[in-house]
């Protein structure tokens, strides 16, 4: 019982010690950095969906721990990315007033609704746990 006990405390420590995957992903943050500092910098609005390329690579290497916050960011950026474009909008002259009075009520609906999504409170909620994990872990922010 005691060989047992001592074998299971050894493997949890050793799983404890082990890399947990954020090195790749800590060093995805720093590769994408520069960029997404530009877009967040950036007066275009359709900037943010130039991230979503650098948002999907880091997906793709985040912790487990982060997927759901991931899928929330992403798919409401995509659904706007598609509504805007089944609408014919281009993002970078969109403009909320002038854009939305050119469209038909069902594309108005489309585009009104996934920017609502997009700025809702699970999905800032889900970007700012993105932000404070890339702090915490890596030690550095998503953009600066």
């Amino acid at each position: 019982m005691r060989g047992a006990l001592a074998l299971a405390l050894a493997a949890a420590l050793l799983t404890g010690c082990g890399d947990d995957g954020s090195g790749a992903y800590c060093e995805s943050v720093k590769e994408h950095q520069r960029e997404l500092s530009d877009i967040a910098a950036s007066t275009d609005p359709g900037a943010i969906f130039g991230a979503l390329d650098a948002y999907r690579d880091l997906q793709a290497r985040a912790p487990r721990d982060l997927d759901d916050e991931w899928d929330q960011v992403i798919d409401r950026l995509e659904a706007l990315e598609s509504a805007l474009d089944e609408a014919g909008v281009d993002p970078a002259t969109y403009d909320p007033v002038t854009t939305l009075a050119s469209l038909s009520p069902a594309q108005r609906s489309a585009v009104k609704g996934a920017a609502r999504d997009l700025g809702d409170q699970a999905t800032v909620a889900s970007m700012a746990g993105i932000e404070q994990q890339a702090l915490d872990v890596c030690k550095m922010p998503l953009s600066q």
